[in-house]
């Protein structure tokens, strides 16, 4: 009976993420994307997650939580990933980073799954871009650029087993424009936007676990029926 009402929690708290709005605050000031999180904004925006297990919903190997923010320019995306041994196999960018270790967020500011971007960062700083167009994995198209700002700081060494690292943290600037499906040129209060963010650890020694804020209870990460919702606030 335990193992039925664990269950049933964990799948009430992947419902509720899906059904949930995020609330994304208006930030007012400067953000520097370093990837140190050091503005008093951050410590202030809501926090999306922890993120669970993507297939099932269940607690993770590793702590991953994101934050986002916006203001009249950019949507702003921090993630704080837990790793005792941080590693990157990608240095360059729109190589294959979904093979290795990484964080995403999927982007669908008309919330009708016809046009979504994906973007991903790993902890080398590399970053890799898509569009889709169509429904889900339709229409890709790896030519998009977002142009988005980016940034990783890791606490520890990359690539280094010998040491016991803490983690590493992913800041990002996306500009609005440069998003695909925008229902206007850029968001209002009040507006809401279908989306979801993601990691991947997939490094040496890990366990090839898929994570989600939002899971999808499934492999595959362009689940749009599983996105959840963000809501534009001051």
């Amino acid at each position: 009976m335990a193992r039925v009402r664990a269950a049933v929690l964990l799948l009430s708290v992947a419902c509720a993420r899906s059904g949930r709005d995020y609330l994304v605050h208006r930030v007012k000031g400067a953000i520097e994307i370093d990837g140190v999180l050091a503005e008093s904004a951050w410590d202030r925006a809501d926090k999306a997650g922890p993120f669970m297990r993507s297939l099932d919903g269940k607690p993770t190997s590793a702590a991953t939580e994101a934050r986002l923010l916006w203001d009249d320019d950019y949507l702003y995306v921090a993630f704080l990933a837990e790793d005792t041994n941080v590693s990157g196999a990608f240095f360059k960018d729109d190589e294959k980073l979904y093979t290795s270790n990484v964080v995403e967020i999927f982007l669908d500011p008309s919330g009708d799954g016809s046009h979504y971007d994906e973007i991903e960062v790993a902890p080398t700083n590399a970053l890799f871009d898509a569009s889709f167009a169509g429904g889900a994995r339709q229409g890709m198209d790896l030519s998009w650029s977002s142009r988005a700002k980016h940034a990783v700081h890791v606490d520890g060494t990359l690539n280094d087993p010998r040491d016991v690292d803490r983690g590493w943290t992913v800041e990002l600037a996306i500009p609005f424009a440069s998003l695909t499906g925008m229902p206007k040129p850029r968001p209002q209060r009040g507006d809401r936007w279908k989306f979801n963010l993601y990691r991947l650890r997939q490094g040496p020694g890990q366990p090839g676990e898929g994570q989600a804020y939002s899971p999808p209870m499934r492999g595959d990460f362009h689940a749009l029926d599983r996105f959840a919702t963000m809501r534009f606030e001051d």
